[in-house]
């Protein structure tokens, strides 16, 4: 029998997964009585400790989310939800708290292309492995075609290659780098207090330039003291304090150890 869609979301946003492995069930179970408790904060405490301790999974970041949600943070919630769909994009749990969350508080969030979100999905090995590989070989193709009398009858053929693996080298070496200083999960943060509006300028005083609702995320570009200034969906800027938004990834990654100014490509 299919549930309906209230259903789902009240399964969803008012249960807590079930953990596997005897090192961290003691106290995996512990926080999720203290969810089914109504201790919301004292789960949260919890849970967050087997985050602190080295544990990672998709289940206790979903769990996290639940809990904060309960607990009446939504921008807290919104940030464990995309943890979660970070180390598993297939849960549909996690997918359809987000659209409920968003429905609910119309947080701003940014809209990518299925290449973006492709390019984005794939891992930060592949573009150290892929542009030493092929520009290696399209070296070693360019020399063996213009060195070695043995290879001449293959010259045009290995030259051509040789130009295919230098461009490909070249053009994964560009989509490298503007993966790590834009999409990657490192660039993006999300908004956890209420009532906070996006200002023109790191001060006090400064102009707002659009409210910003628990959940919404944020590219970052430039941390200065105890402001952020980020990229806004809907193609605008501004400076947001660091108390009240976290990045998405890595969880215990300090905020004064990132400075990445505004559109300078990173390696």
């Amino acid at each position: 029998m299919k549930r309906s869609l209230y259903s789902i979301f009240c399964l969803v946003l008012f249960g807590v997964a079930s953990a596997s492995g005897a090192g961290r069930d003691v106290q995996f179970q512990e926080a999720n009585r203290a969810f089914e408790g109504g201790k919301f904060e004292a789960a949260i405490e919890t849970y967050e400790k087997l985050v602190e301790s080295g544990e990672s999974s998709a289940d206790l970041y979903f769990n996290l989310a639940t809990a904060n949600y309960r607990a009446g943070k939504t921008g807290e919630s919104v940030l464990w939800l995309r943890r979660a769909s970070l180390l598993d994009s297939t849960l549909p749990e996690v997918r359809q708290n987000l659209e409920f969350l968003r429905s609910r508080v119309a947080f701003l969030e940014f809209t990518d292309s299925d290449w973006l979100r492709f390019l984005s999905s794939l891992p930060k090995p592949f573009f150290l492995w892929a542009v030493p590989l092929l520009f290696w070989l399209g070296l070693i193709l360019g020399i063996l075609g213009f060195c070695l009398s043995s290879f001449r009858k293959f010259r045009s053929w290995g030259i051509t290659l040789a130009i295919i693996f230098l461009t490909l080298a070249f053009g994964i070496n560009r989509l490298g780098n503007y993966r790590q200083s834009r999409i990657a999960p490192e660039n993006f943060a999300t908004i956890i207090a209420s009532g906070v509006s996006a200002v023109t300028s790191p001060t006090p005083t400064a102009k707002p330039v659009i409210e910003l609702p628990p959940g919404s995320q944020l590219r970052i570009l430039q941390i200065d003291k105890n402001w952020v200034y980020a990229d806004i969906p809907g193609e605008l800027r501004g400076w947001v304090r660091a108390k009240e938004v976290k990045q998405n990834w890595p969880i215990f990654q300090k905020a004064e150890s990132r400075n990445q100014e505004a559109d300078s490509p990173s390696n």
